[in-house]
């Protein structure tokens, strides 16, 4: 007879009066009826208070199980905890994993009042979790930001360029509960082009809480450009292009990190070049002389690594953050030998130190694609989905230079939860931590690396709660209360100018959506359920007046197609209609992209009409 076996939440098992005792590496061995139970020591800088647990493992036999609220099924549930590995159900109470494993032994969860939700071959996984990305505070507000990071299965967060002013910003929508994906700070020291902003982070203390789902994670120190001024690199890597020294000789980068870590702060160094990342190397040696880095200090982008430095890390016991997109659609640029022979290659990094906790991160929404399953692609690949949306392959230089499905996954859950300091209470879908979880259309480490771009988000929950579903995706969305309008969400934004402006009925004045960058942009309206599209009007905001091109597409089932081109002189207030007759079925969103304008793509309003 087969023994049925999950791992089940220590708080779970004390609640049933069992007695815990042994390891979850004997879980195989576990007779019929045995439970095995496993927990990490709690936390104390959570964003919330996880259940309690004991650092104990125990195995117990029981002859019966409390219900639970909710029960996912009968597909592969990735839990990217090596001593689980993918199990077939978990069982979800309240807003914690109550019990993971086969079926059989999760079935023993449900009651008369359990919502068991049969997955029908779709994947679950961890929520992800972007350990550096501005896509809250620079997408023009919380609210635009977080729509898309929900869209994408990012539950939690590291929001790594947090300026003076923007703590209250987040800590309000915390208070008045806008504030949903689970978020770390990261306070500037510096500028981005390095101009140095003193201790205003002391009133914040470290790990302070400032909400709910919000924590001071760190201090961020810039080394060198990217975002403002130069890489600091040894040779040029883009001929035409300069490089420079870092921002910071030695001695004012440690007293830097110093400064913040004698205060309890991890420190996050933005190190592009590899003289950045060799000096931030040095500055830590100093700083921990030979003592283990307990405050998980890190060095973030690493883009271009040489070959004596790429295994300092590991001598050092630094969390090393990595870029998911690779340069593939820009590979024929002039990419110097020196970039070619440094640049591009996770994979050589993470073999280079065996011993170091790597994570990813999106950096969005400055590097697209903004979609964790196509930069795993390129993570793993090498190549890239473009802007629209085609694949780019890996030159010869590039290809071969990436890590496996099962590295990435653990770089954008397990790893990057442990870049933040939170792998005890997210990262992995084990008992006894947040019910933080995605279904995705494929199960990412069983279908071909060629095809994750293709993956889709059906669902993103955040602490037992649905925070996002996709349309035509409602069976997989337990409690799930459709919005009642549309939401929209674009590829970049301005601050003050998000993308919801377009639909606050106002067309003057400053209440427009901007995506403060150049074109190529989009803005993407979502509707709460499939509908006939029939008609599309477009306010324009535009300074200066110019000649333009605008492409609009409709998304019917989960397949963009092109409705229309705009082509021609605009200036604001100029209003571009589209309309189709019969309608478009089953439309569930509609995106405009502006592919040329000499002002960056802005909208006053969108207004449409749906019904035949």
């Amino acid at each position: 007879m087969v023994a049925a076996v999950a791992a089940v939440a220590p708080g779970r098992a004390r609640r049933l009066g069992v007695v815990l005792a042994l390891a979850l590496a004997a879980a195989a061995c576990q007779g019929e009826g045995e439970v095995t139970t496993t927990a990490g020591s709690n936390p104390t800088n959570q964003v919330e208070t996880a259940p309690s647990t004991s650092p104990d493992t125990t195995t117990a036999t029981l002859g019966s199980v409390d219900p639970v609220d909710l029960i996912f099924t009968g597909g592969p549930v990735v839990t990217m905890e090596p001593s689980l590995g993918t199990v077939e159900a978990i069982a979800i109470d309240g807003d914690v994993i109550v019990a993971v494993g086969s079926a059989v032994e999760i079935a023993r969860y449900e009651g008369s009042e359990t919502r068991v939700i049969d997955l029908e071959g779709r994947a679950v996984i961890p929520g992800i979790v972007d350990a550096h990305t501005h896509i809250l505070s620079d997408m023009g507000g919380v609210a635009a930001g977080q729509a898309l990071a929900l869209a994408n299965g990012i539950t939690t967060v590291g929001d790594a360029s947090v300026e003076p002013g923007l703590p209250e910003v987040f800590s309000e929508a915390a208070e008045s509960g806008e504030l949903r994906v689970r978020t770390n700070l990261y306070l500037t020291r510096n500028d981005p082009c390095g101009v140095d902003r003193g201790l205003w982070y002391e009133a914040y203390p470290a790990d302070a809480i400032l909400g709910e789902r919000l924590r001071v994670a760190g201090v961020k120190i810039f080394s060198d450009g990217g975002v403002c001024g130069i890489l600091g690199a040894s040779e040029v890597f883009l001929e035409g292009f300069e490089v420079a020294d870092p921002y910071h000789d030695l001695d004012t980068l440690t007293s830097y990190i110093s400064a913040a870590s004698d205060l309890g702060y991890q420190v996050l160094i933005h190190a592009q070049g590899d003289l950045a990342v060799a000096n931030s190397q040095k500055a830590f040696e100093s700083i921990l002389d030979g003592a283990p880095n307990v405050m998980r200090h890190r060095i973030d982008h690493n883009a271009i690594v040489t070959e004596d430095i790429a295994s300092r890390y590991n001598d050092l016991g630094l969390v090393v953050v990595l870029f998911g997109s690779s340069e593939a659609c820009r590979a024929d640029l002039p990419w110097t030998d020196f970039y070619k022979d440094n640049a591009e290659e996770p994979g050589e990094i993470v073999a280079a130190n065996p011993d170091v906790v790597f994570a990813w991160h999106g950096d969005d929404p400055w590097l697209s694609p903004i979609s964790p399953m196509a930069e795993l692609f390129s993570l793993v690949t090498r190549g890239r989905v473009d802007d629209d949306g085609s694949v780019c392959e890996p030159p010869d230089w590039m290809a071969g230079e990436g890590v496996t499905v099962e590295q990435g996954l653990a770089m954008m859950t397990t790893g990057s939860a442990y870049a933040l300091r939170q792998e005890d209470v997210v990262g992995s879908l084990t008992p006894g931590k947040f019910a933080d979880l995605v279904v995705l259309t494929h199960n990412p480490l069983t279908i071909p690396p060629g095809e994750l771009p293709d993956i889709g988000y059906l669902m993103t929950m955040i602490g037992g709660a649905v925070e996002f579903c996709a349309a035509g995706a409602e069976m997989w969305c337990p409690g799930w209360t459709a919005p009642q309008g549309p939401s929209a969400t674009s590829s970049a934004s301005r601050s003050d100018h998000g993308p919801e402006l377009v639909f606050d009925g106002v067309a003057d004045g400053e209440s427009f959506w901007s995506s403060g960058a150049e074109p190529p942009q989009w803005i993407q309206v979502d509707f709460p359920v499939a509908a006939t599209l029939s008609a599309i009007r477009f306010v324009v905001f535009q300074n200066p007046a110019s000649d333009t091109v605008h492409e609009l597409e409709v998304l019917v089932d989960g397949e963009w197609t092109l409705a229309t081109a705009f082509t021609g002189f605009t200036t604001t207030g100029d209003v571009l209609t589209w309309r189709a007759s019969p309608g478009i079925e089953n439309a569930e969103a509609f995106r405009m992209t502006t592919l040329e304008s000499l002002s960056w793509p802005e909208w006053y309003e969108i207004e449409y009409e749906t019904g035949s």
